[in-house]
């Protein structure tokens, strides 16, 4: 077995029985070309299906009386498409073009899930995802199967920020035929998501006023990950909001921190130029931004406000950091503008707040 999908294993369930084996040499026949190793292990062990009802993963091929499975026909495009990426914008082609893109998965969020055809050896294919309405593309240097190893682990390490991912040990995998036939019967086969979002509230009812709220928190992920500034963590300390974050490029001065903290009815804190104290502790920059309540104008105290967004949704707390060392660290690896900057944020790290 593929170590990816040897140690995919150890982090998310497979089915009871395995998918069984394909005839590969037929499929391959078919698309003139062999498919990725870990794909072939992940798909005799898991076969098509879901992970939260957030990522499917297709088959490449469609078994008789097998409705509502995905493939990677259904995935893969029919014409070249361009794309903004973090090192320009790049065209890909149409299969079975050299640099085409050979699709893999879907999230229902609006992300296609690919591997770039780069070679003769699939399991050097990247894995690109790609945006289906806004042409943005972001190329991950590994193969599916550990691409699923990282969104299963810390959030500050996924690849992809998609919020409905559980994460080890709470992520389960829905074989594509028992979540149509358990659709079919009128059961939910995600019923364990409502379960365990409906614990987490209750465990934060029953722990009494917040003060401090863990992270992690970082950037969106159409902002490019070099820099790599992740938010640990905010709370209250006597009359201070205090933001803690690090970062892991030395800036080329002293640092100024934006913070916008936005309710479910809006922006309720926008403060500019709040100092930022800087400490390294291994090998990492340790961010302490402070803020006062003279800077709090939401009409509630910092305690207030914490606790309600430790209970309630759609609260958000995002923090920009601006020094030339940010871009001159992206040069250098062949970023001047990501997918969702513009030429003057070039310069600026963000870290938000759920991630």
């Amino acid at each position: 077995m593929h170590p990816s999908v040897r140690r995919l294993a150890q982090v998310l369930t497979p089915p009871t029985t395995g998918f069984g084996s394909l005839a590969w040499d037929t499929v391959e026949a078919s698309w003139g070309t062999a498919f990725p190793s870990d794909y072939r292990d992940f798909i005799e062990v898991y076969g098509p299906g879901g992970i939260d009802d957030v990522i499917s993963v297709a088959t490449p091929e469609s078994r008789t009386g097998e409705p509502g499975v995905l493939t990677v026909r259904k995935m893969t495009p029919a014409r070249a498409r361009t794309c903004r990426t973090f090192n320009g914008e790049r065209q890909f082609s149409a299969w079975p073009a050299p640099g085409a893109l050979l699709g893999w998965g879907v999230t229902p969020i609006g992300f296609d899930l690919f591997w770039r055809v780069t070679g003769a050896d699939p399991d050097d294919w990247p894995v690109v995802v790609s945006a289906q309405r806004d042409s943005k593309a972001f190329e991950f240097p590994f193969g599916m199967a550990e691409f699923l190893v990282r969104m299963l682990g810390d959030t500050r390490d996924r690849p992809l920020g998609l919020r409905g991912i559980l994460g080890h040990p709470h992520s389960r995998f829905v074989r594509a035929q028992e979540e149509h036939a358990l659709l079919s019967s009128g059961q939910n086969p995600w019923e364990y998501l409502d379960e365990y979002w409906e614990e987490r509230e209750r465990a934060r009812d029953e722990q009494g006023p917040v003060t401090w709220i863990a992270g992690p928190g970082r950037a969106p992920g159409d902002f490019p990950p070099v820099p790599r500034m992740v938010l640990e963590g905010f709370g209250v300390d006597g009359d201070l909001l205090r933001i803690s974050a690090t970062l892991d490029v030395e800036p080329g001065g002293s640092l100024l921190a934006r913070v916008s903290i936005g309710s479910p009815d809006g922006v309720v804190v926008e403060q500019r130029a709040v100092a930022v104290a800087v400490e390294r502790v291994n090998g990492l920059l340790v961010l302490d931004i402070r803020l006062p309540e003279a800077m709090n104008e939401s009409g509630t105290t910092w305690r207030e406000m914490v606790d309600a967004m430790s209970r309630e949704e759609d609260w958000n707390l995002d923090v920009w950091l601006q020094d030339p060392a940010f871009g001159a660290a992206r040069a250098r690896h062949g970023i001047v503008v990501g997918p969702g900057m513009r030429e003057s944020s070039v310069n600026e790290v963000v870290a938000m707040w759920p991630e």
